[in-house]
């Protein structure tokens, strides 16, 4: 939740939602408060569970929030290990549609509360779990002691196998220490930040969405939650484990903020969103999020049937819904305007009147921007004045999109196909985090991409490729990732070493490097060729002449194998 959001939605009239926003300080009032199994108040705070083997702590807010537009909890922990130094097992904040409501819980010890555990628990159902897993269960797929994670199994019980973690990471600071720690949870639908100790950069930041769900660190798919009318149940759950696998685990202040949505102003007068950042008007939430250092383009429609209309597109980088400026007398922006303050500028001007960053056209118009904004974490706002007529002349106020550039994860190469093709012809290469105006070289030489998806860029096959070249794949901020292109070509077995003079022996080559497009000749003769894979070749024999006789095999990229064929 970008921070201009989070101001905005504190000043909102949207009632309902804020009420469901709350705050603890501390726990000497545990209004709202459903404490299950070893959970109690002791000292002004929330004890889960107490230093001893098999405890199991549950509390939830009775009440459900909205997941509609998001929401941004804090709270504050501490985890004190027993005296024999052995921290178990964990702590684990949870929202969840579970229909046992504000009365759910989960396994015993390694199940953390919320998964199946030793007692071979259903799971909280309908949830997604942020764990903080103290002891390394090697059974579960842990990978340390120290464990932050992201859990969930769309709307079965939860799971604290790691098969169901999307994303997980070891924090440098050791969390059972018996000091207090904060976390921060910022949810947006697509996006889930986890923040810890007040750092500015997540420790774990991933895609996903309560309704659709999102991808698990293994690469398969999670489906959402089907919560009814978007609604979950927040709160804490926390095990130890036998003998001395036990801590003491307590949440000393809570607050959570839920974000009512976006002001009336990002509505526009227009009963479309004419306004668009690659394509997209931002959804409920009117967000678009970009990966840091993208190129994006903005695009300025015009309303049905209109064509050629003036427009004045804004930036704001503090929007201020209803402040002095924002009220225009056909439609109401999200930001000052007349007059603009310093936060505000005009990127494109097609009235002439004010002086504009960028050059444009009148609407319809594709507003491209080049790769190099959004280096570090940045958020504007954008919005536009918008002639709905010229004659009669009248004005009218475009939706607002709130635009945030946020880091993405390197990028991966998996594979090129073909790896050896003729000069010019289309080559794919498949893997993840690719992001519009990413760059690709081999050595010196650029190459242009033909298009760039999340999961696949295509390109041109440069001529004059060396063998066994690397090609850099390079997004916008400078997060790369490499893959080996043109390979030589090698041969590992022949089927056939030998063969009458007259051709037509049939030949079964195996090795690698192989391409559509490949060329088998024997003694200098073409052969007649049957099929090729990346690893096999299947050729007849030319006529040749009695005697050894070299067999070339030559990829389009022209990074040939050799082996011998003996005319009898």
């Amino acid at each position: 939740m970008s921070p201009f959001r989070l101001g905005c939605l504190l000043s909102s009239g949207m009632a309902s939602l804020v009420a469901q926003s709350f705050s603890y300080p501390d726990f000497a009032n545990p209004a709202q408060l459903q404490m299950l199994g070893n959970a109690s108040l002791v000292a002004g705070a929330l004890r889960l569970v107490p230093n001893a083997p098999f405890q199991g702590g549950w509390a939830w807010r009775q009440t459900p929030v909205s997941l509609t537009f998001g929401f941004s909890t804090t709270f504050t922990f501490r985890i004190a290990p027993s005296a024999a130094g052995t921290r178990g097992e964990g702590l684990a904040f949870v929202l969840h549609g579970d229909p046992l409501g504000a009365q759910a819980t989960g396994g015993a010890a390694w199940g953390l509360g919320y998964g199946s555990g030793s007692n071979a628990a259903i799971g909280i159902r309908r949830s997604l779990v942020v764990e903080i897993d103290t002891y390394r269960d090697v059974f579960l797929g842990d990978t340390s002691a120290n464990e932050v994670s992201l859990h969930s199994a769309g709307v079965n019980g939860n799971s604290e196998l790691e098969s169901a973690s999307l994303v997980r990471a070891t924090p440098a600071t050791l969390l059972a220490d018996g000091l207090p720690h904060t976390l921060q949870i910022a949810y947006v639908p697509g996006l889930v930040e986890v923040f810890l100790d007040g750092a500015s950069t997540p420790l774990l930041s991933r895609a996903w969405n309560h309704a659709n769900g999102g991808t698990l660190a293994s690469g398969g798919a999670v489906g959402g939650l089907g919560l009814a009318n978007d609604q979950a149940w927040l709160g804490f759950c926390a095990t130890t484990g036998s003998g001395g696998l036990t801590q003491l685990v307590e949440i000393a202040s809570w607050s959570c903020v839920v974000d009512p949505g976006p002001d009336p102003c990002y509505q526009g007068t227009f009963p479309a969103n004419l306004l668009t950042v690659q394509g997209q008007s931002g959804g409920a939430t009117r967000t678009v999020r970009l990966g840091a250092g993208q190129s994006f383009a903005i695009g300025v429609g015009a309303p049905a049937g209109g064509s050629g209309l003036p427009y004045v597109l804004f930036a704001s980088l503090a929007p201020q819904p209803g402040a002095f400026g924002t009220q225009l007398g056909f439609g109401q922006t999200c930001f000052p305007v007349l007059p603009a303050s310093a936060n505000e500028l005009v990127v494109v001007d097609t009235f002439g009147v004010l002086p504009g960053l960028l050059g444009g056209a009148p609407a319809p118009y594709s507003i491209g921007l080049p790769p190099g904004l959004g280096l570090t974490p940045l958020d504007f706002t954008l919005q536009a004045v918008l002639a709905s007529s010229l004659a009669p002349f009248t004005l009218g106020v475009t939706n607002a999109i709130d635009v945030e550039f946020r880091p993405v994860p390197a990028p991966t190469a998996t594979g090129v196909v073909p790896t050896s093709a003729a000069t010019g012809a289309t080559c794919s290469i498949s893997g993840s985090g690719f992001l519009p105006g990413l760059t690709l070289s081999v050595g010196s030489l650029s190459i242009a991409p033909i298009q760039v998806t999340p999961t696949q860029v295509t390109f041109a096959y440069p001529g004059g490729l060396a063998c066994n070249s690397t090609m850099l794949v390079r997004n916008p901020d400078g997060q790369q990732a490499t893959i080996g292109i043109n390979p030589q070509a090698a041969i590992t077995n022949m089927s056939v070493a030998s063969g009458p003079a007259a051709g037509g022996s049939l030949v079964v080559l195996q090795g690698s490097g192989f391409a559509a497009g490949t060329t088998v000749t024997v003694g200098g003769a073409p052969a007649n060729l049957l099929a090729v894979s990346t690893g096999v070749v299947v050729f007849n024999t030319p006529p040749g002449t009695p005697g050894p006789k070299p067999v070339v095999v030559t990829p389009p990229g022209g990074c040939a194998a050799q082996s011998t064929f003996t005319y009898l």
